[in-house]
């Protein structure tokens, strides 16, 4: 690798994140690990996202548009052909990095060797005030059947091998499970590691206009999956009964919207964090904080 070659790529598609585009930008460019690009790619934003993220000035950012709204998938893949580091990494717009998440991450796959494909840590849930109310644990070893019914680790953690995800490419009909799809299939013949700490806030705005359509259409295309992998991984009777209760979980999600609750039901995911691990998502809010303009 030449010297002026990024190691990590970390790529950000964003669509309409006008309120948190700049500052999940800053936390990445804030990292202790220096050696990255940052892939800005717009996925036909029609807010001030894309002059959002045109006005930042740092040499490692690149911002791309077509215009087109292609979806989350073909955005990721557009990243993996685009990205120059031998590692990519994933980010949403309306998240947060700690400001050691890549460095961690970079180090554990080093660490695990040659053989491991990619690297996640574990995730905070945030609300809209960015108070702290859950922490997303994930652990290995993984199997088909937890693919399936609880993925791996959370996507947007996800540091990867650039050959891997080329060699591995998201299926672009499924713009809301593509994560669930990938792990399904490559939990079998790949390896992975996990930091288990909270290095990624997620901010879970169940109050915004978008949550529930995106909520129903995740369950709609797990039931796709599940009548995909289902049947081999976990049997035809529980199969069903994997499709019914997303049926269920949208029938409950969309009442619980309906009647203004649905923030309970997000703040049941997870468990409580730790003190330590609050004071690891206080270090992540306070330096996005530090680098606001």
């Amino acid at each position: 690798m030449s010297s002026g070659q990024p190691l990590v790529s970390v790529g950000i598609p964003f669509r309409n994140e006008e309120r948190h585009l700049a500052a999940a930008v800053r936390s990445v460019l804030a990292q202790t690990w220096t050696n990255l690009e940052v892939l800005l790619v717009d996925d036909g934003s029609t807010d001030g996202s894309l002059a959002i993220a045109r006005s930042l000035r740092d040499p490692r950012v690149t911002v791309t548009s077509d215009g087109l709204r292609r979806h989350l998938p073909a955005r990721l893949n557009e990243i993996a052909k685009r990205a120059r580091g031998e590692l990519v990494a994933r980010m949403d717009g309306d998240d947060l990095a700690h400001p050691d998440r890549i460095r961690r991450q970079v180090a554990a796959l080093a660490s695990a060797g040659p053989a491991c494909d990619a690297a996640g840590t574990w995730a905070a849930l945030v609300d809209e005030n960015d108070e702290l109310f859950a922490v997303i644990e994930a652990s290995l070893p993984a199997s088909p059947l937890s693919a399936l019914e609880r993925g791996i680790f959370p996507h947007a953690t996800l540091l990867a091998r650039r050959d891997w995800l080329l060699s591995h490419p998201y299926d672009e009909r499924l713009t809301r499970a593509e994560d669930r799809d990938l792990w399904c299939r490559t939990v079998a013949t790949s390896r992975f590691v996990i930091v288990p700490e909270p290095l990624y806030v997620v901010r879970a705005e169940p109050r915004h206009p978008t949550f529930l359509p995106d909520y129903l259409e995740s369950q709609r295309q797990n039931r796709i999956l599940f009548a995909r992998y289902g049947p081999r991984t976990m049997g035809v009777a529980r199969t069903y009964r994997a499709r019914a209760a997303s049926l269920a979980k949208a029938g409950i999600m969309s009442v619980a919207v309906r009647l203004g609750v649905a923030e309970r039901l997000v703040r049941r995911r997870g468990r409580p964090p730790t003190a330590s691990e609050r004071r690891l998502v206080e270090r992540a809010l306070a330096c996005e904080r530090e680098l606001s303009p």
